[in-house]
């Protein structure tokens, strides 16, 4: 038989047993050990899943060990630019803040954009060209845009987590923890916008010179493979592997999954 992935077979297994085999968030560790059900199998190196209300930890491995995060790291760069505000105010992409590797949301020079689109662009197809433009737009250029993200982790108590960029390419520097990305979803989560931006499959937005109409499609597979899924984000890069932050809800529980340096996301 077929299952969907690492995370979704994780979810689908703590959504039942949940009740039974939970720890406190303030100390991340599994509880199976002293359990009689059996502990999921999980390819990843890294992985948590929590309770995105209470913070309590379902089932944890290795998730406070630092790692490369990649584009994981899209998650605070769409926050803090969801949380700049004036976010359908038109301007003029920055031309070289969105000279970027890796993957693209589709920016040329001169483009006019609004920072909804941008984050759009970030958490959908996962932009690189976006997060650039977000970053010098919201704080002037990528380092002191890197300062806010890391202001903005140390006031949620991330106590493992550093960011050089706003793209999540590998760099000296530049990691977090399981735990870490569990913590900051679960505060993502509250933001309106964001949480309906990654809920989406696809979302139509305009941008261009002059703008014109078209479709972002979102990396993430778990929305039209697993019931409940409800977000969040993937990432992919040599160093740091397949990486994915998901969130899933059913009879009012939501629970927020995370696996880093995993060989797959989807089990074939």
């Amino acid at each position: 038989m077929k299952k969907y992935a690492v995370l979704s077979f994780t979810i689908v297994f703590l959504f039942i047993f949940a009740p039974i085999c939970v720890s406190k968030a303030q100390e991340p560790m599994s509880s199976y050990e002293s359990s009689s059900v059996p502990v999921p199998s999980v390819s990843a190196r890294s992985a948590i899943v929590i309770n995105a209300e209470t913070g309590t930890v379902v089932f944890e491995k290795n998730s406070l060990e630092r790692r490369s995060i990649a584009s994981t790291t899209k998650i605070m760069s769409a926050l803090i630019t969801l949380e700049a505000g004036e976010l359908d105010r038109q301007f003029v992409v920055d031309s070289m803040a969105i000279r970027i590797e890796g993957t693209s949301m589709g920016l040329r020079e001169g483009d006019i954009v609004t920072r909804r689109v941008l984050c759009a662009g970030m958490l959908l197809p996962s932009g690189n060209d976006a997060a650039g433009a977000s970053a010098v737009s919201v704080a002037g250029s990528i380092p002191e845009f890197a300062k806010l993200m890391n202001e903005k982790a140390a006031s949620l108590g991330l106590k493992d987590t550093n960011f050089v960029n706003p793209s999540g390419l590998d760099a000296d520097g530049h990691y977090s923890t399981a735990y870490d990305l569990a913590l900051l979803t679960a505060y993502a989560m509250k933001n309106e916008d964001f949480t309906e931006l990654v809920s989406k499959q696809s979302l139509q937005v305009e941008f261009g010179n002059p703008p014109f109409a078209r479709w972002l499609n979102n990396n993430n597979k778990l929305l039209h493979m697993y019931e409940g899924a409800i977000g969040i984000k993937t990432g992919f890069t040599d160093n740091a592997r397949r990486c994915l932050v998901s969130a899933a809800k059913r009879d009012g529980v939501t629970l927020i999954a995370v696996t880093l340096n995993a060989p797959d996301e989807w089990i074939k």
